[in-house]
């Protein structure tokens, strides 16, 4: 899987409510990708080629192609 940057980024605090982490995305990536309170994403877990974890969010809602192969994420 290859990995194009829009050229968008931003810092995240991560948030501890009751038993339950989360992260913050910048409002102007929510409203261009049309997500509203309470819309579910799919995130993943993964790793770049030299070993960073990185997180994946799909801001469509759809869970991610089945035929993509687990262990072999490529990023730029």
């Amino acid at each position: 899987m290859k990995i194009k940057y829009s050229g968008m980024g931003w810092k995240s605090k991560i948030a501890l409510k009751r038993a339950t982490y989360g992260v913050t995305i910048n409002k102007l990536v929510a409203e261009g990708n049309c997500l509203v309170k309470g819309s579910e994403l799919y995130c993943y877990l993964a790793e770049d080629d030299s070993g960073r974890k990185i997180m994946i969010v799909y801001l469509d809602g759809r869970k991610k192609n089945e035929n993509m192969n687990r262990k072999a994420y490529k990023v730029c």
